[in-house]
């Protein structure tokens, strides 16, 4: 399982290694350059070949790249050194530096130096490969004017780019950006950084590469920020041959309406789909018309009301008292009837639960029931918009830095909260979990119900919620990234992720063609 970490906690582990190990800093410097050169020499040998410009910092990812220039030097590649930036080096990337200059066949320029307008149209046009080692987790803010248009330059150039550790202008700790290099590949020094896959920094780093530097994983196991949701870290539910529907749960499914009874079957479908055993949807009674063609496999029951037309709570928690599962909101509306079935769930159902759509936007517009959920096994599921209304901030805000708010907003409030975006992510206050499967075939109404469904069908399994929620969302994404394979992704429908779910398995490749 892939670990992902801040800024700050990369620093740590670096210090840790030296201090606790005795490992200098100069020897992981040298294991993290050395990695990412014989990387790319198995990689890309033809476009090596062609000529690599290294762009390289006054810091220590600076030093990463003077280290890789001298490694594709000896291999017999073409290799020139852009020194870009401001400020002290350290003795370690200093050393690589006179390293670098003493083999003789590194051509070394500045964006200053008078011959560099001439470089630049000639050398930088031909060459195969473009490696930003300028500043890597160490950037903050805007880039230097200087820089800034150095990056612009490469940015066009039709060469294979690779970032090392983080792509320049990228902030490793919230993904902000608003100019950074943009990189084929990013190899990512020892482990992943929050930056790498939540805000822009998701779109500039392109695939992710870990390269090992020598730090004991103890050492990182127990400093670990989060977790990447991969192949090996999402998981299904356990099965048994000789077993029965009442073995694989219940689940409730309080969703739908007159218009949007999809919402309903989606969920519901989705459900099954990851193996619960029984599903049945709750729908007002005036409305049981509307579900007449339901899903074969699905139960439709009326939700009991009294004269008053109010809901019978009685009666609806004998109905409920073997269920295992309740999954609320996708396509309830917004109105008196939902607020009912919300206000009685957060008050009396302790089991697990999934809240979703207009479950939230409910939730939002009556704050009071909001304390009912502290500690309750529930997974509330929004998206950006939702939680946006949910936590009371602006859009802008989460755009910044969307982890430190979702962080501040459940711990707040002891939720379980799975944020979807592009990027998902999965807090419950011990545990974060990230999700980046997926492509923008998922940006249609319903995928979200689906992804619902299999959370409920998930826990009804007995699968704890971070497992749940961080798998759901895996499996999801997987299915719409294998549909794209034989498909254009703007086609994809959420009606073709319910029947694909299950039946693939992925592998990424890297690589020239």
């Amino acid at each position: 399982m892939l670990t992902i970490i801040s800024s700050e906690r990369m620093k740590a582990l670096d210090n840790k290694a030296m201090t606790q190990f005795g490992i200098p800093s100069r020897i992981l410097m040298e294991n993290a350059g050395k990695g990412c050169a014989d990387l790319l020499i198995k990689l890309f040998p033809e476009s090596l070949k062609r000529g690599v410009v290294v762009l390289c910092g006054s810091g220590n990812n600076g030093g990463d790249g003077y280290v890789i220039a001298r490694w594709l030097a000896m291999h017999g590649n073409p290799v020139f050194i852009i020194k870009a930036g401001e400020g002290n080096s350290s003795p370690e990337t200093l050393a690589n530096l006179e390293l670098c200059q003493k083999l003789g066949d590194i051509e070394f320029l500045e964006p200053s130096d008078e011959d560099y307008e001439e470089f630049s149209e000639t050398v930088f046009a031909q060459v195969g490969v473009i490696i930003d080692a300028i500043y890597g987790i160490g950037f903050k803010g805007k880039l230097q004017s200087e820089i800034a248009d150095l990056i612009k330059d490469v940015n066009l150039i039709p060469a294979i780019k690779v970032a090392i550790d983080i792509p320049s202008g990228v902030d490793a700790d919230t993904g902000a950006a608003e100019l950074a290099f943009q990189a084929n590949l990013t190899l990512a020094v020892d482990s992943l950084k929050f930056g790498h896959v939540i805000g822009k920094g998701k779109e500039y780093s392109g695939i992710l590469q870990v390269i090992p530097i020598g730090i004991p994983e103890t050492l990182w196991e127990e400093d670990c920020d989060a977790w990447l949701m991969t192949n090996d870290a999402a998981c299904l539910p356990l099965r048994r041959k000789f077993s029965h529907k009442g073995d694989y749960g219940k689940i409730a499914v309080f969703a739908g309406s007159p218009g949007i009874t999809g919402a309903a079957f989606m969920a519901s479908s989705a459900a099954l789909r990851a193996g619960a055993g029984l599903v049945t949807i709750f729908c007002h009674p005036d409305h049981m018309h509307y579900y007449d063609c339901k899903p074969y496999e699905v139960m439709v029951k009326a939700v009991p009301v009294k004269s008053d037309r109010k809901i019978n709570l009685d009666e609806l928690s004998a109905m409920l008292e073997n269920i295992d599962v309740v999954l609320f909101g996708p396509g309830c509306g917004v109105n008196e009837y939902t607020y009912q079935l919300l206000d009685y769930f957060t008050e009396h159902w302790n089991k697990p639960a999934v809240i979703d759509a207009d479950g939230l936007n409910t939730m939002a517009q009556h704050r009071e029931l909001l304390p009912r959920l502290a500690g309750k096994p529930f997974i509330l599921t929004p998206h950006w918009g939702e939680f946006c209304r949910l936590a009371q901030i602006e859009m802008q805000a989460l755009e910044q830095d969307c982890r430190s708010e979702l962080i501040k907003f459940a711990d707040a409030n002891e939720l379980n909260i799975l944020l979807k975006s592009h990027t998902s992510i999965y807090y419950d206050r011990d545990i974060m979990y990230i999700n980046t499967s997926g492509n923008d075939g998922l940006a249609t109404g319903g995928s979200g119900d689906i992804l619902a469904g299999l959370i409920a069908g998930f826990l009804a399994q007995n699968m704890d919620l971070p497992e749940a929620a961080g798998s759901a969302a895996f499996y999801l994404g997987q299915t719409a990234e294998k549909l794209a394979e034989g498909q254009h992704s703007f086609s994809i429908t959420p009606t073709d992720i319910l029947n694909s779910l299950f039946l693939f398995d992925t592998e990424d490749e890297l690589g020239e063609d």
